[in-house]
Parts: structure tokens; sequence; C-alpha cells
């Protein structure tokens, strides 16, 4: 869906006149793994050098690798109808496929009644606000290190702060033994997240629990998760203590002092056994004003 693709367009209203120029590095990649008929021992692999992924894993359940034949396993991500892999291409298997060459993209086209037009013109000033997102990263802090981690000098609109702890010793994001997600037991002890200099949490998280309940667990959730009988996080408390997303709201503060640029910093202690990276997702605001009958845009910020 089109709010998939980017948040601005899960609160567009129905607008004439709109045009849109949507930009979108496809995530091409190839990898290949050695086995030696009892386990994989190594590997390597191509993708896109900015904020590259590679979304392939190989594993080595019962009944799978395990008792392969030892070899070389090549494997591509592409899209359409064409492998691009030069080696997979000399191999004569994996020429073209059965999909299109090119991507389709389909849009609703909505057509009102008169009447509703009508109505629906006569307001045809709206503001929009929708969430936009900076990717920052912290390298290589040893297991029991403390960290002090200057992030920005200045974000306007801060809204929230996402912490994916992911293993130093390799790239999850490329690594095709490796299932993208947050290290295991990747905790962070002592946490705390503070903007424009003032710490966000009323004291720094010692525990799991705290960072789970207080933070991630009511985000997003129905009435904040706060009814008896219900619940709807995104994560349930087993599954984030293994696999953790370090979660914290930044826009309960004064309207001032949101519009304001300030300084993103995140401290804690790392307290899993492993060397981390973390990788820092802020999301802020975005408002324009749109013209739902022209089309023209104002921007607000």
């Amino acid at each position: 869906m089109l709010k998939d693709i980017h948040p601005l367009f899960e609160v567009m209203p129905i607008s004439k006149s709109l045009n849109f120029k949507i930009q979108i590095f496809w995530n091409n990649s190839v990898a290949t793994a050695t086995h030696d008929a009892t386990d994989w021992t190594g590997q390597s692999s191509q993708f896109r050098a900015y904020n590259g992924t590679l979304p392939l894993m190989l594993n080595n359940v019962s009944d799978g690798f395990d008792g392969a034949t030892a070899g070389t396993v090549r494997a591509s991500v592409y899209v359409g109808d064409t492998c691009y892999d030069t080696t997979q291409r000399t191999a004569g298997t994996l020429a073209t496929g059965g999909v299109g060459k090119q991507v389709e993209l389909h849009v609703q086209a909505v057509q009102m009644l008169p009447d509703i037009e009508s109505n629906y013109a006569q307001n045809h000033l709206r503001d929009v606000s929708y969430h936009d997102y900076y990717q920052f990263s912290l390298k290589n802090v040893a297991s029991g290190e403390s960290f002090n981690h200057l992030v920005s000098n200045g974000i306007s609109n801060l809204k929230a702060v996402l912490i994916v702890p992911l293993q130093a010793t390799r790239n999850n994001n490329v690594n095709i033994f490796d299932d993208g997600l947050p290290q295991l037991m990747g905790h962070i002890n002592n946490f705390n997240v503070l903007v424009g200099g003032s710490t966000v949490l009323h004291a720094d998280a010692r525990y799991t629990y705290q960072s789970y309940i207080n933070e991630f667990h009511n985000e997003f959730g129905i009435n904040g998760n706060q009814s008896s009988g219900m619940g709807s996080s995104l994560i349930d408390y087993q599954s984030w203590l293994k696999k953790p997303y370090y979660y914290v709201n930044c826009s309960r503060v004064p309207m001032e002092q949101q519009n304001a640029y300030r300084s993103l910093q995140i401290k804690g202690t790392n307290s899993s056994a492993l060397a981390m990276d973390y990788v820092i997702f802020a999301i802020y605001e975005k408002n324009f004003q749109l013209d739902v009958i022209s089309g023209n845009i104002n921007k607000i910020d």
C-alpha cells in the first residue's frame, strides 16, 4: 500500500491536481555461502552501498543443509523477470523469470457526487502532519561499556527515538546467517534519552521491565494497553526480552520546545556479553498546508 511506502500517504486527504515523484532504490543483492557437508563455513555478499540490506537467510536445520554435500550456494534478489547476477546467468539456470519487466503502481481514483464535492471544496485548505525519520548509528560498544552519545546537534519536532541493538562483529543487515532482528539479549542498562540536555525518562531505566512496560508496551496499543482484559502490544514481553527494541516517546513537552531545534543524546551501559552496534531512528513530525482543489502546497516547517 502507499502508506507502507511512506507515512505521508496515510494522512493525505483526497485532492485534485497532485503529482508525486517516487524514487525507489531497489534492494538488489547477491550472496555466496560455503558448506563443508556439516556446517556453513563462510559467506560473502554484495548489496547496495548506502543503507543496503540482504533479505536472505540460510539455516542449518534438520533435514536441511546439515546433510548437504560440501560446496557453494549462491542466491540473489532482483526485481523483475531478469537475473542480473553474471555468475548465475552464466550457469544458465536463472536467465529470466515469469514476471513482468516493469513494476506497476495502482492508485485509486475517486469521483465525488457534485453536492459532496461542493461541500468538500468549501474547506479546501487542509493541514497535513506526518512522521519522517532520521537514521544514525553508534558503533562497537564493548560489553559492560558505558556510553553517552550525541546523536544530533539539533532536531525540530522530535516525537520519538527507536534504538535497535545489533551485534558489532557482523553487520546484521547483510549477514546471510542472521535474521536481521535485534541481537539476542542485547539489553541496555542505566538507559536514558536526553533532548536539549534534559532527560526524557524521569530516572535511568535499570531493569528490562521498566523499558518495556513504561515506554514500549503502551505505544500504539488499544487505550495505551491500560484496559483490563485487553492487550495489543506490538511485541509481547517474552519476545521483547529475547530481541529488544528500545523506544522512547519524546513528544510530551510544551509546543514551543517541540518546534525548537534541540540536541539528541542517548546514554546507557551495554549489558550484553557481546560488543554492540546501536542503530538509532529519530522520528520527527513534518507539516504542510494542502489546497485539495488546486493541489498547491505551502510548507509550514
